[in-house]
C-alpha cells in the first residue's frame, strides 16, 4: 500500500498558505458551509477496478474503544478502470483509526546561520485506511501519514512536544490533538496542499 506523507512545520506554514490552490476553508463543494476542518488528500481503489480521489475533512479526534480515532467526512470522485468518472461522493461522518508516535527526523537547510531553536521530535499520525460504500461500489482508501514538527518555543511546537510526552494517556492525547487540529485549521485556513 502506498502511504501518502506530508510534513507540516510551524516554520513553513506561511509558504504552505501561499501554495494552497484548493477550495477556501470553511467552504465545501457546491459552495456549502463546512464546519472548521482540516482538508487532507485521500485516495483509494475500487473493488473490480477503478480509483477514488478526494479529501478527508478532518473535524476532530475522539477516543473509541480506548484508542485514538479521527472523525471526518470524505468527499471525492470515483473513476472506473478505464479512467471515466463514475460520479462524486460524500460519505460521513466516518471514524478512522489513528496511530500516534514519534516520526522521522526532518532535515532542514538554511541559507544563513540562525539562532538555535529548541525543537522536539517529529509527531507522526497515521490515519488508517477505511472501506467505504461509494455509489454502491466498495472503495478501500489508503492510509494518510501526517508529520508535524516545530519549535517548542511556539504554541504549535510546544503542543507537539507535549503530545509526544503524553502518548500513554489516550484521553489527554485526544485533547492535545484537538488543540493542534484547531491551530492548524486556523493557521492554514483548513487547507493542506496535496
Amino acid at each position: 500500500m502506498m502511504n501518502r506523507r506530508m510534513a507540516v512545520s510551524a516554520l513553513t506554514m506561511g509558504l504552505m498558505l501561499s501554495s494552497a490552490a484548493t477550495t477556501p476553508a470553511g467552504q465545501g463543494q457546491n459552495g456549502q458551509k463546512d464546519p472548521a476542518s482540516l482538508q487532507l488528500p485521500i485516495t483509494g481503489t475500487v473493488a473490480g477496478g477503478g480509483t477514488f480521489a478526494g479529501t478527508l475533512s478532518l473535524q476532530k479526534f475522539v477516543v473509541r474503544d480506548g484508542q485514538v480515532a479521527a472523525v471526518g467526512i470524505v468527499r471525492g470522485t470515483v473513476t472506473n478502470a478505464a479512467g471515466v468518472p463514475v460520479g462524486a461522493a460524500l460519505v460521513g461522518p466516518l471514524t478512522l483509526p489513528v496511530q500516534v508516535g514519534p516520526g522521522p527526523t526532518i532535515a532542514t537547510t538554511t541559507a544563513a546561520p540562525v539562532a538555535a531553536q529548541a525543537t522536539c521530535p517529529v509527531l507522526h499520525l497515521d490515519i488508517g485506511a477505511v472501506n467505504l460504500n461509494v455509489l454502491g461500489l466498495v472503495v478501500v482508501t489508503q492510509p494518510i501519514g501526517l508529520d508535524i514538527s516545530g519549535d517548542s518555543a511556539g504554541v504549535l511546537g510546544n503542543l507537539v512536544c507535549t503530545v509526544l510526552d503524553t502518548l500513554n494517556s489516550v484521553v489527554d492525547l485526544v485533547g492535545l490533538l484537538n488543540q493542534i487540529l484547531g491551530l492548524l485549521t486556523g493557521l492554514l485556513g483548513g487547507l493542506i496542499p496535496g
